[in-house]
């Protein structure tokens, strides 16, 4: 037993310097290539989702010719208010609705 560890003991101490120092240096090469390539994936999707997103792009949805009638006296605030709460609660239930707010009364 004696005769296998002798070989252990007797390493220099530059010898063993230079196997730490050649394992850090493959480490972190072996990281920064990892980050490289995950950068350029990501790059790479990113450009992808751009040019699907061009060719699936929607042109803007008509504006109405006519605005909500604020002739009770409801701050034009309070109209976007109401049509935004009510085109998101619609928006929920049919994404494709084609709702406009035509007129605000109170009640």
């Amino acid at each position: 037993m004696a005769n296998l560890l002798d070989s252990w003991f007797k390493m220099n101490v530059g010898e063993g310097a230079f196997y730490a120092v050649f394992g850090l240096v493959f480490v972190v090469v072996g990281i920064a290539l990892l980050v490289l390539i995950l950068m350029l994936i990501g790059f790479i999707m990113k450009k992808v989702n751009e040019k699907q997103e061009k060719k699936t792009e929607k042109p803007a949805p008509p504006i109405p010719s006519s605005y909500p009638s604020i002739d009770d006296g409801i701050p034009p605030e309070v109209v976007a208010a109401i049509a935004a709460a009510l085109m998101s609660y619609y928006e929920k239930e049919n994404p494709k609705c084609d709702f406009v707010v035509r007129r605000i009364k109170r009640v």
